[in-house]
């Protein structure tokens, strides 16, 4: 909490400054979004939003320029934002219209930083993360800290220039990044191609994971993490910091259905499918979902099946493969028939070895610009909170 307000600054109520409104009836308004990232933008302005619209937009929201916009399950990850734009929002949203217009860009930047978002965790209420619920009347309440119009003009002016030079290197960041993406791509391409080809069950044992279990069937079901979809990032990267989650398994299942080093995982469906990743470790007591299918093989080598799959999910093979237009899946009989460029086994140790390689330097000049990128986007929101609050003067 900020103890000495600069001179000339005030603490208000929240609700001096917005009321919550609801019009619904607009179906024919454009679709909006809120974006922890970006605030409130229209929905079609990005392609990975998977939350499709309901059939029937009449309970839709109106929302204006000027209006607070919030995903009330996510405030508290700071999906808000004064709306720039005229269009509908989804019913799980809460819409505010402002009592001061003129203070709309100040605010902007203000209630999206850490300062507010760590009292709306605060304020919200649920089972768990993912259910909480942002509870509006304790909102209401909330002081915002409120500088003289002519100090929030300055610092829009100040945060404008300053984030906008943040943005213009993340950007120049991500550019780097997708170009040496699509490098790996091609290299990955280039080993695997080969005019022969062989079904993947006819080199692999390829086993699929067990169906969520939330309560145990027996005694001696044991209670342990499981890998999921979430888990498997595109390029074959494997994080395992994502939520884990646990659920039961029978002994036999810990046994069948673990992961040891040497094994591959392919998600099975979802905005995901397709991807690969081939684990270099053991992983015991964990398991995996049904979201996961496992690639294992006594002699044939997994790393190339990775390669082999990588390299056909960008050429769209694996989405032809799958032929659905909505929720696609590569389900283990899929998996199985697929198709891939077969050299032979000590060929396909060699290959994977050179783009173990290759793809480990690109992968290690990946990892060097998201740690860049990190720091910029440490730097950009300390120095918004830090202006907001008032702790950073900024200069006239």
């Amino acid at each position: 909490m900020i103890e000495t307000l600069p001179e000339g600054w005030r603490s208000v109520p929240f609700w001096s400054l917005f009321y919550r409104d609801k019009q619904i009836g607009f179906p024919e308004e454009e679709l909006l979004s809120v974006y922890r990232e970006y605030g409130v933008i229209r929905k079609e302005d990005r392609d990975d939003n998977h939350n499709r619209a309901g059939d029937d937009l009449a309970s839709y929201q109106l929302v204006e320029p000027g209006d607070l916009v919030l995903n009330k399950m996510k405030t508290w990850q700071g999906s808000l934002g004064i709306s720039g734009y005229r269009g509908i929002v989804s019913p799980a949203y809460f819409v505010y219209k402002s009592r001061n217009s003129e203070s709309s860009e100040f605010l902007h930047y203000a209630l999206r930083s850490r300062y507010y978002v760590t009292q709306y965790a605060s304020f919200s209420k649920g089972v768990r993360p993912s259910q909480w619920d942002l509870q509006p009347e304790y909102l209401s309440m909330m002081r915002v800290l409120l500088p003289p119009l002519s100090t929030q003009k300055t610092i829009v002016k100040y945060l404008a220039q300053e984030t906008g030079e943040i943005d213009a290197m993340l950007a120049t960041l991500d550019e780097l990044t997708e170009t040496l993406r699509q490098r790996r791509v091609r290299v990955i391409q280039s080993a695997v191609k080969y005019s022969r080809s062989i079904g993947i069950g006819l080199m692999l044992e390829v086993k699929l994971g067990k169906m969520l279990q939330t309560k145990p069937k027996s005694p001696t079901d044991r209670f342990q993490p499981y890998l999921r979809a979430a888990h498997i990032q595109p390029g074959g990267r494997l994080d395992l910091t994502i939520d884990t989650k646990e659920m039961y398994f029978s002994e036999p299942e810990s046994v069948v259905l673990g992961l040891r080093a040497g094994d591959a995982v392919i998600v099975e469906g979802g905005a995901g499918f397709g991807r690969a990743a081939y684990l270099t470790e053991d992983m015991p007591g964990w398991g995996f979902q049904n979201s996961i299918i496992r690639l294992r093989g006594a002699s044939a080598d997994t790393r190339y099946a990775v390669y082999a799959l990588q390299a056909a999910l960008e050429s769209g093979e694996i989405a032809m493969a799958c032929n659905a237009a909505t929720f696609a899946h590569f389900t283990a009989e899929k998996v199985e028939g697929f198709r891939i460029p077969y050299h032979g086994t000590d060929e396909h140790r060699r290959i994977a070895d050179h783009l173990d390689e290759v793809t480990g330097r690109i992968d290690a000049m990946l990892a060097t610009i998201d740690e860049l990128k990190a720091l910029l986007v440490e730097r950009r929101a300390a120095l918004i909170t830090d202006v907001v609050t008032g702790r950073k003067k900024v200069p006239a």
